[in-house]
């Protein structure tokens, strides 16, 4: 337990002093609240969907892109592989992470909602302000363990990092439901059942748990499953061929996918 605090709280004063989090998990969603609060009809209803959008958001890029990369820098510059002539366990080292980006998971959120309740005239009931926290909070889990996945492609993690949360964000929702061709692509994404829950609090609905805890489940176990793959390769520290990962694991891959397709085919697409 000493090992894992005082592992958590090393991790989370080197993050703390890295600019690039400050600014992508806390200046980011906030700027962007701001502009496109100002830029819609102003009213508390629609700055409380945008102040969950953006606190979303900044969650998703906190997780995805934000913390792949760290943990990239770290297997390239070989700290993880000094770790392992420490006494520090793997396991512990991934639940500091984990620790870690919790904090940061709530501290983005309650930036963006402060944002929202002192100069955006957002007023919540305090059983609504403590859902939408908790909510936030337990459902991006996935996206950590998404983050986690990205983080072991060693040098690729950047570029994909930052094409994953703009895929989940603009095309998720979070902007704006996609129009077109790809009007119903959001609800293939977890991005919508991160946010939803927040959107129904939010118009006194009564949120459907069960499909969007599923949803998230199934998109975390197969990250989880993937990461677990992923973690038996060689030379990560350099990244990883696809072509050869997909040669190898493409049956498990496939698996993976048919079950996820159950799952839309048995919470989503029974009830349209």
């Amino acid at each position: 337990m000493n090992a894992l605090i005082s592992q958590w709280k090393a991790d989370l004063i080197r993050t703390s002093r890295d600019k690039r989090f400050f600014i992508l998990t806390l200046v980011m969603p906030v700027l962007l609240y701001l502009l496109f609060s100002n830029k819609t009809s102003g009213s508390p209803a629609q700055n409380a969907y945008t102040m969950v959008a953006m606190a979303v958001f900044g969650v998703i890029t906190s997780s995805v892109n934000t913390l792949s990369v760290r943990l990239a820098a770290e297997r390239q510059s070989g700290w993880t592989t000094f770790l392992r002539t420490t006494p520090l366990s793997s396991v512990t080292y991934t639940l500091g992470k984990a620790l870690t980006q919790l904090v940061l998971t709530l501290a983005t959120i309650l930036v963006v909602f402060a944002v929202g309740c002192f100069f955006k005239g957002v007023n919540l009931p305090i059983q609504t302000w403590i859902f939408e926290i908790l909510w936030l909070c337990i459902a991006s889990i996935p996206f950590a363990m998404l983050g986690i996945l990205i983080g072991m492609t060693g040098s690729s993690a950047q570029i994909l990092g930052a094409l994953a949360y703009l895929i989940l964000a603009l095309l998720g929702g979070l902007f704006g439901k996609p129009t077109g061709m790809l009007q119903d692509f959001d609800k293939w994404l977890p991005t919508h059942y991160f946010a939803q829950p927040g959107w129904d609090m939010l118009q006194g609905k009564t949120p459907d748990i069960v499909t969007d805890v599923a949803v998230l489940t199934g998109y975390a176990i197969i990250f989880i499953a993937i990461s677990a793959i992923l973690q038996r390769h060689s030379n990560f520290a350099e990244g990883f061929s696809f072509k050869k990962f997909w040669q190898k694991y493409k049956r498990f891959i496939i698996i993976g996918l048919i079950i996820l397709w159950v799952i839309f085919r048995r919470f989503i697409f029974s009830k349209s």
